[in-house]
């Protein structure tokens, strides 16, 4: 039996298709009669990664993407589908796969990390997976700091360039200019002070030797009597200890009562008690005293002019007639009697 010609075209065609579906499969990689290990990753952005792109292994490439597709969950992930072909390699279910930058060219693709467990992942499994940042956003992301820092340097630039015109207008100028000028006079003046003190130095150079000789004699006077004045100040500490001592303390308290009993008796003197206070603030015993006193000179006066009233001499039986006063003698006994009446009460 003859095989139709149609049924002949039909087989070369899916032939041609299937060896097509092949050649394009090996050469990008896949191999359709391997076993596919197929493993699944989710991510929430998978920039850079296309349904071609390889899969490493400490820079080894172990297989290759297969699919991509977004998840039906609602949650806007991605899942991508890789094919390991490498046999020798074995992803634990801990294994981690990393998007990253294969070159510097911007190309991405997936990075293997096996795990530390010891349960092996089976084909079908989801991995877990992160994402590297791509060169750009690494370089974004150094520069955005970079440019705010930037952008505050300008806007301070900016405050200091206005302030610098602010402070260089015509008044400002000429108050630096004049700033200066007293500076540089201020200058001059020290420059003619140095001089002048150069001078006076060289001048007085013996002067100041001999001072300074004399400084350095007093210096080894002072360190010749050390001793001396270790003494001495050990004694002044000895003398501090005794004036600190008991003793002390109690012959400094008794004189504190002393004082404190002097005192009282001083007040009860200015208030008038005692016999001592009232002869210091009565004044009788003064008036008495005075009036005694001319009473003792008119009994003296009397006694002179008339002696016989109190001693009575007679040598030959007889009174002694009595003297008669003279009148200046009456009156100044009179002026006594009155003045002694008009200051009795």
């Amino acid at each position: 039996m003859k095989i139709k010609r149609e049924y002949t075209i039909g087989a070369l065609v899916i032939a041609g298709i299937l060896l097509l579906i092949f050649g394009l499969n090996y050469l990008k990689g896949l191999d359709l009669l391997a076993r596919r290990n197929v493993f699944h990753v989710v991510y929430k952005d998978v920039s850079g990664i296309t349904s071609a792109s390889p899969v490493y292994h400490n820079g080894y490439k172990v297989g290759q993407v297969i699919g991509i597709e977004m998840l039906e969950d609602g949650t806007n992930r991605i899942a991508v589908t890789f094919q390991m072909n490498e046999r020798r390699l074995r992803l634990t279910d801990d294994t981690q796969v990393q998007i990253f930058s294969a070159d510097l060219l911007g190309a991405r693709a997936l990075k293997v990390i096996p795990g530390s467990s010891t349960v092996l992942a089976v084909a079908g499994d989801t991995l877990m997976g992160h994402s590297e940042l791509t060169l750009t956003d690494a370089v974004g992301q150094e520069i955005d700091p970079l440019k705010r820092k930037l952008e505050a340097i300008l806007a301070n630039a900016d405050s200091l360039l206005t302030a610098m015109q602010r402070v260089l207008s015509d008044s400002t100028v000429g108050d630096i200019d004049a700033s200066f000028s007293s500076i540089r006079m201020t200058l001059d003046n020290l420059n003619s002070t140095s001089r002048r003190l150069d001078a006076l130095i060289a001048t007085e150079g013996a002067t100041i030797h001999a001072v300074l000789e004399n400084m350095r004699r007093v210096t080894d006077n002072l360190d010749s009597y050390h001793a001396s004045l270790s003494s001495t100040f050990a004694n002044l500490d000895t003398l501090s200890g005794d004036l600190a001592s008991n003793r002390t303390r109690q012959m400094l308290a008794d004189l504190a009562e002393t004082s404190t009993r002097l005192k009282g008796i001083m007040n009860g003197l200015e208030q008038g008690e005692g016999s001592l206070g009232a002869l210091l603030k009565n004044d009788t015993l003064y008036a008495n005293l005075q009036d005694a006193s001319k009473e003792l000179d008119l009994l003296l006066e009397d006694l002179r002019l008339n002696p016989n009233r109190y001693v009575q001499l007679s040598l030959f039986g007889k009174k002694d007639k009595l003297p008669k006063l003279t009148d200046a003698d009456v009156k100044r006994i009179k002026q006594a009697l009155e003045e002694d009446k008009r200051k009795k009460p």
